[in-house]
């Protein structure tokens, strides 16, 4: 099965998340750093990845390269930094925020 293309729409909305920074660095008091996106997983089904919009931002260190990461330990990360779905809803209150002031300025 061919993979589907990705929209303007939702390459617009994932680079502004990235933008963002990770957002365990920020929590912990170093806003700004370069982030990669993780998809959330969720118990939506077996295999059933999340669409472009269902993204956090996440540091390499955060996301894939740490004993801290997500990946290596899920169970971990989330008893540390919360759960995903709350992660996710964080980083859209930031956008708006974000949005927000760029309007501003």
């Amino acid at each position: 099965m061919a993979k589907k293309s990705k929209t303007k729409d939702e390459k617009l909305h994932m680079r502004s998340i990235a933008e963002l920074g990770c957002i365990i660095c920020d929590k912990m008091g170093f806003p700004g750093s370069p982030a990669e996106l993780h998809h959330i997983i969720s118990n939506k089904g077996m295999g059933k990845k999340a669409t472009n919009y269902e993204v956090i931002p996440l540091c390499p260190h955060h996301h894939r390269n740490s004993e801290e990461s997500y990946h290596r330990s899920p169970k971990n990360f989330t008893e540390k930094w919360g759960s995903q779905e709350n992660l996710l809803q964080e980083t859209l209150e930031n956008k708006v925020l974000q949005d927000k002031l760029g309007q501003v300025f």
